[in-house]
């Protein structure tokens, strides 16, 4: 279907060659490298490369978020989508050539940076010793004064607040002999009390003793000077600190003109990082280079000349073996299927006996999604947002898949909103019957309203159900013809799918009444379907009691498993429901108000919330029902995606760009 064909090759050059095809290979992003295992080779070691070349990237990163600090070069929301240069091959090889010069520029700029952050430091510790000297501004001789002709003195802190007089009261308590001490408290609060304390020499060892028991701490940072000037001069040192920070921002700033060219750089390094990492792939002798892997056959002969002819290599080509050959899939759909690339490869990427389940999955996806989602409302906004996104914020690769995904969601959700009559609930009869004074209000739907008519629409979302999982048997019908397998193809569909029709018909009949001649024609073809199935479903056996065994077994999981399979589209009535409820309440709730105001402040707020749980739920189910109910039919997944080996990045992009990244 939407698979591109690969094929396999191998590639010999001259080692002196290898550095300068790996880069061309890059260049194109077209092949994906596998590991070169031989004995008779030497494989290529680069790990020790790319731990320098990891390094330098990281000091490039953090040079150029050194500029968008500095420099004030942050981007906003929208900008940090759209900052990407496209440049041409050529000055992409001109700006490599600078590419040891730019990194000094990077080193210079840490350099400055790291200095600026020592004497950050400094100012930090510089201010604590403000705070640390703020409680004792209040005393009036330095705190490092210990004693003076006749007496000893003792400064610190207890842990609680105290008065002179409780303190008084402490030492008189734990001491019969202290009756000379002097005690000046310096500040105090809740958590701290400074205090000086003053006694003749012959009592010093005494107080010394009491003041410990009672919890006294000594300050470790003493300054030799009063502490009003001691706090003085620390200012002044923050003052003098800051100038010499204000001088080495002035100094990085003047790297603002490099900052383009930094972030450069550091694409630079990981396009470097991602050739050395997938240069271990690679083998070699002492002259030559040997390299495998896989490209799409779409381009392989172009390649394959201007290797031939530019260096001194050969590229053979061949067919892959897929049978012994776990060979990658690549898938290339337009926009409506590759939207949901992403939610298939969740589950697994196709193997390569599968075909891409994308171009069909995708139809129903979208329409699955809309069902459960319902709202044109909602619907509408998804698909502003996704036309937004694609516009303005040029998205690549699996976002610009997402992008896709979100607006056909949309669309397929604004449809089934007009179908039901939904625009964020019932907003429109609201409006007109609250604030506009509108007695009748026509119904909006176009085809039905599901909360009055819920049964019809769970009946069609079970024959929805039946088309989905009739799709995953063709497609399985489809795969076995591919094989050659005709008989399978028609003895593993058809007479499933005359059994489910029979079946459908049957059973419509519990939930609505049905004309007695299709009732009699259901019952029909579900027992021709059952016979089918009977004299099929054993058919590998080789007597027949096992032919009949096999058939009826077969019988049993059709009408069991097709059974579950089919009640579980219940689920697109029951979110669908969910989705108009909560939005019709929403809108009741505002209107309550009264108040135009509050009536808008309400729908802002309960829509947002619904639209965000419901779009999760209706994501899940959505690939829910592709994975359990379609996949199961057909699917087998277990593959490995096609990883092109190209040049990643992030600020800039090469107007030559390859077809597969």
């Amino acid at each position: 279907m939407a698979k591109v064909k690969l094929m396999g090759f191998e590639l010999i050059s001259l080692l002196s060659e290898s550095k300068k095809i790996v880069e061309y290979l890059q260049k194109t992003g077209s092949v994906q490298f596998e590991n070169a295992e031989d004995e008779e080779l030497i494989k290529y070691k680069t790990s020790g490369i790319v731990s320098q070349l990891e390094k330098k990237y990281a000091a490039v990163k953090r040079a150029y978020e050194i500029l968008e600090e500095k420099c004030e070069l942050k981007k906003s929301f929208i900008e940090k989508f759209t900052d990407c240069k496209e440049i041409e091959y050529n000055d992409y090889k001109l700006l490599t050539d600078k590419s040891e010069e730019l990194f000094i520029k990077c080193a210079e700029i840490l350099s400055y940076y790291d200095e600026a952050e020592k004497l950050r430091s400094e100012t930090v510790r510089q201010q604590m010793l403000i705070d640390y000297y703020t409680p004792w501004v209040g005393l009036d001789i330095p705190m490092a004064s210990k004693r003076t002709v006749t007496t000893n003195i003792f400064i610190g802190t207890f842990k609680n607040e105290y008065s002179k007089e409780e303190l008084y009261e402490l030492i008189n308590e734990n001491s019969e002999t202290l009756d000379d001490v002097e005690i000046e408290i310096v500040s105090k609060d809740k958590m701290l009390t400074c205090a000086l304390f003053m006694c003749h020499h012959s009592s010093s060892e005494e107080l010394d003793r009491v003041l410990r028991e009672l919890g006294f701490i000594i300050p470790d940072k003493i300054a030799a000077k009063l502490p009003t000037k001691a706090a003085e001069d620390c200012k002044k040192e923050i003052e003098n600190l800051q100038k010499q920070i204000d001088e080495i921002t002035a100094k990085i700033k003047e790297y603002g003109s490099y900052y383009s060219e930094i972030r450069f750089l550091s694409d630079y390094y990981t396009a470097q990082i991602d050739k050395y990492t997938a240069m271990e792939n690679a083998a070699s002798t002492q002259k030559a280079f040997y390299v495998k892997g896989y490209i799409p056959a779409t381009v392989s002969e172009e390649i394959k000349f201007e290797i031939e002819n530019n260096y001194k290599a050969q590229m053979e080509l061949y067919e892959p073996d897929y049978e012994n050959e776990n060979v990658p899939v690549l898938l290339k759909n337009n926009s409506f299927a590759a939207g949901v690339e992403g939610v298939t490869n969740m589950y697994s990427p196709p193997s390569n006996k599968d075909v891409d389940p994308n171009p069909v999955m995708s139809f129903f996806y979208y329409a699955l999604f809309g069902l459960m989602l319902s709202d044109a409302g909602y619907g509408l906004l998804m698909v502003i947002v996704a036309i937004f996104a694609k516009k303005k914020l040029k998205l690549k690769g699996n976002m610009k898949k997402t992008g896709d995904m979100i607006l056909y969601c949309g669309i397929a959700t604004v449809f089934w909103g007009a179908m039901f009559g939904g625009f964020f609930g019932d907003l429109i009869p609201t409006v007109c019957k609250t604030f506009l004074g509108t007695t009748e209000v026509p119904s909006l739907a176009i085809w039905m309203d599901p909360m009055t008519n819920s049964i019809e629409l769970l009946l069609y979302c079970f024959l929805f159900g039946i088309l989905h999982l009739f799709a995953g048997l063709l497609i399985r019908g489809y795969m076995l013809i591919r094989d050659k397998n005709y008989l399978g193809a028609i003895c593993d569909t058809l007479p499933v799918m005359v059994f489910v029709v029979g079946f459908a018909i049957v059973g419509a009949g519990f939930f609505t009444t049905i004309p007695e001649n299709i009732k009699s024609a259901g019952i029909k073809i579900l027992s021709v379907g059952a016979v089918l199935i009977v004299l099929t479903a054993g058919r590998s056996s080789k007597n027949i009691l096992g032919k009949l065994g096999g058939g009826l077994y077969g019988l049993y999981n059709a009408a069991s498993g097709y059974l579950g399979d089919i009640l579980s589209y219940s689920r697109l009535l029951a979110l669908s429901l969910v989705t108009g409820v909560i939005a019709n309440v929403i809108n009741l709730l505002g209107a309550m108000m009264g108040n135009i105001v509050l009536f808008i402040i309400v729908f802002i707020f309960g829509h947002t919330v619904n639209i965000a749980i419901n779009l999760i739920g209706t994501y899940v189910h959505t690939g829910r029902l592709q994975y359990v109910e379609f996949f199961s039919k057909f699917y087998e997944g277990s593959g490995r995606t096609f990883t092109p080996f190209k040049i990643n990045s992030k600020f800039f992009t090469i107007k030559e760009e390859n077809k597969y990244g």
